[in-house]
């Protein structure tokens, strides 16, 4: 039987396998500085890496961890500073609506007025700042000519006809039907307020010996037979200068604030 010789490739081969197991032997008989074998020590050196990219990757969940339960704490408490925010700002809404009542019943104690209130049920769309409809008509004792505020006391107009048993037209002061009489508060500059159907009413004809100045403040002067005297009624908001007389056009305090709820002066006040 013959022998098979063994090719020089594999006898070379074999030999570097044979080395590298007797260097692996050795290396772990050699004891470095740090009391650790030299095989380990390369172990250690290779893993070294992973390691850190471990560690890292720990470091990195834990790190996202603590900072999610953090964050819902906060946002818990967040949560919880908002909650206790809106119940604080209902009672104070609550408190103020309570004082602005209070002041209201007040000023009307003033005015020496028997008062009703009422709501707003309907408005022309055609014409919205010429008439409203309310729920309060001749069986609660409404009459043409009583005069209707807002929860300020601030002018809003009058009632007319028709005036059902439920209920009642108001004419507001911006109609351009009627007017009322009024004068400019600081220096008693006074005329006859008219409405034009829109947002702004008008003193056509004021003598210009007067100055007028934007922001003056308007109020009711009682002239008109109609609406009691010192009544809150706008602001100036534009003046036109003319031959001797000057256009002065004002807002109406009540277009800039609800008129859901109105209160009707059941006796004249002026008279």
């Amino acid at each position: 039987m013959q022998r098979k010789d063994i090719s020089p490739e594999r006898k070379t081969i074999i030999l570097v396998v044979v080395l590298f197991l007797n260097l692996v032997l050795m290396s772990t008989r050699v004891v470095m500085k740090n009391e650790k074998s030299l095989l380990n020590n390369i172990i250690g050196l290779i893993a070294a890496p992973f390691k850190i990219g471990f560690q890292k990757g720990v470091d990195l969940i834990s790190h996202k961890i603590r900072r999610y339960i953090f964050h819902q704490h906060i946002f818990d408490k967040y949560t919880a500073v908002r909650k206790e925010q809106v119940q604080l700002k209902y009672e104070n809404y609550l408190l103020k609506k309570k004082i602005m009542d209070e002041a209201f019943l007040e000023r009307l104690k003033e005015l020496g007025a028997d008062y009703l209130e009422t709501d707003v049920i309907s408005i022309d769309p055609n014409f919205p700042f010429a008439n409203l409809t309310i729920d309060r008509g001749s069986s609660d004792g409404i009459r043409k000519d009583m005069v209707v505020l807002n929860t300020d006391t601030q002018l809003v107009g009058r009632i007319t006809e028709p005036i059902s048993p439920i209920t009642s037209r108001v004419r507001l002061i911006t109609n351009s039907v009627g007017g009322a009489g009024a004068y400019i508060k600081k220096n008693m500059l006074e005329g006859f307020l008219t409405g034009e159907n829109s947002k702004i009413c008008l003193f056509k004809y004021l003598l210009e010996n007067k100055p007028v100045d934007i922001g003056d403040e308007v109020v009711s002067s009682g002239t008109d037979g109609i609406f009691p005297a010192y009544l809150s009624v706008g602001t100036v908001i534009r003046i036109e200068k003319e031959y001797l007389v000057q256009k002065v056009y004002v807002k109406p305090y009540f277009i800039e604030k609800p008129i859901k709820k109105l209160f009707i002066i059941r006796n004249k006040t002026h008279e």
